[in-house]
């Protein structure tokens, strides 16, 4: 399908359109859509590009966009998820007011869209909403023992640690417009860039409150534990699966965005820390963070082992 999906130009300014990726997600996409239909906000229009998928997802899509004026859905070819994700950004629609990323097999809240449209007005210049997630099972039963943490977002956290879950997310015009124009080839993820832009450019705020509910299955991209030791394996995982990646992706981010001297050193010295003596340097830099005192100290040890980069 051509790019006349993105729609018209001249419409409401404070539409809210939704980006989904999907990938062989039959099983769950329904609940999905069907619970982003239910938003309390009333202007939502959903573009779906569907990531080259073997089983009936594309289909399903196709019966939704038949039904409802509000879905355009296509298919392309396997790419991934963040390069899918940012080919959706580039086909956004220009007279959408915010821009927001969604899961293929989680459920939104009713008022997920319309509490995130009430904190991003309060916000000048680029701003970014993201928020806190609920944790489910297969069937949305709720998983024990969860907690919401406190988080302090900033720049300073961005170049190292996402809190940022892109399922949660919502941007305005400004920050879309500019992210679309500095894609980078590939990333550790797509929401991690966008806090990372956010952060950088203009504001984010963070939700506590979470209005959605977050699927925990065996087919999840990105998956989450609500217990520490789980979460602590989790990091364990991925930075093992990424060693390298943290490096690739902050050294595109300074070729995408370096107009802020003082944004620009913390990146120039996290990225000179893979040599003696900045590695040793780095450890003593209070301009960056993890939310959790112990991650601080992990990741500290961790860049002094040169494991981080």
């Amino acid at each position: 399908m051509s790019s006349d999906i993105c729609g018209d130009a001249n419409s409401d300014t404070k539409k809210v359109q939704i980006l989904m990726s999907t990938y062989n997600g039959e099983e769950y996409i329904r609940e999905q859509i069907d619970s982003i239909l239910a938003q309390s906000y009333p202007d939502v229009d959903i573009l779906i590009r569907d990531d080259g998928s073997s089983d009936d997802t594309f289909l399903i899509l196709k019966e939704y966009e038949e039904m409802h004026q509000n879905i355009r859905a296509y298919q392309g070819e396997n790419i991934g998820v963040n390069k899918s994700f940012f080919e959706l950004l580039k086909k956004s629609n220009q007279d959408a007011a915010y821009i927001g990323f969604c899961d293929q097999d989680d459920y939104w809240l009713p008022e997920k869209i319309e509490k995130a449209v009430e904190h991003l007005q309060t916000l000048n210049g680029p701003a970014l909403y993201c928020g806190a997630k609920t944790l489910v099972d297969a069937n949305l039963e709720i998983l024990e023992d969860q907690q919401n943490p406190h988080v302090t977002p900033g720049f300073g956290n961005a170049v190292i640690e996402s809190i940022c879950s892109g399922c949660t997310t919502l941007m305005n015009r400004k920050l879309a417009d500019i992210i679309k124009e500095r894609l980078p080839e590939d990333v550790i993820h797509h929401d991690w860039w966008c806090y990372m832009a956010a952060t950088y450019l203009g504001s984010m705020y963070y939700d506590e409150q979470s209005y959605i509910y977050y699927r925990q299955h065996s087919g999840n991209e990105v998956g989450a534990s609500g217990s520490a030791i789980g979460m602590i394996r989790a990091k364990a995982r991925d930075l093992k699966k990424r060693h390298g990646d943290l490096k690739k992706q902050l050294s595109d981010f300074k070729h995408f965005y370096h107009t802020i001297p003082e944004k620009d050193k913390l990146v120039d010295d996290i990225l000179k820390a893979e040599k003696f003596p900045d590695r040793f340097t780095i450890l003593f830099n209070k301009n960056w963070y993890r939310q959790s005192s112990l991650d601080n100290w992990v990741v500290r040890g961790l860049f002094l082992l040169n494991r981080m980069l």
